[in-house]
């Protein structure tokens, strides 16, 4: 008997579903986040990668290899894409 393959639900829908809108605006991470307070998430075969990075390439494009994202709203756990923008290391 062959094994089944398991597909992990779409990368957009589990970014939604593990987050709140708080007062703010901010998208804040309900799921695992490291001692620096960022969210982190499994991204298929690329292990486990902070979520706002992730919410960032899916919501906006891919971020250049010189640069990092840089919250504007000065909250770790926040994923929302308007909140978050691409600055120099």
């Amino acid at each position: 008997m062959a094994a089944t393959k398991t597909t992990s639900p779409p990368v957009g829908w589990r970014l939604m579903t593990m987050m709140t809108v708080s007062e703010t605006g901010c998208w804040k991470w309900n799921a695992y986040t490291d001692p620096g307070g960022y969210g982190r998430m499994r991204d298929g075969e690329n292990g486990q990668r902070m979520a706002h990075r992730i919410s960032y390439e899916y919501f906006v494009g891919p971020i250049p290899e010189s640069l990092e994202i840089d919250h504007r709203c000065r909250e770790r756990s926040c994923i929302n894409p308007y909140n978050l923008e691409v600055v120099s290391r």
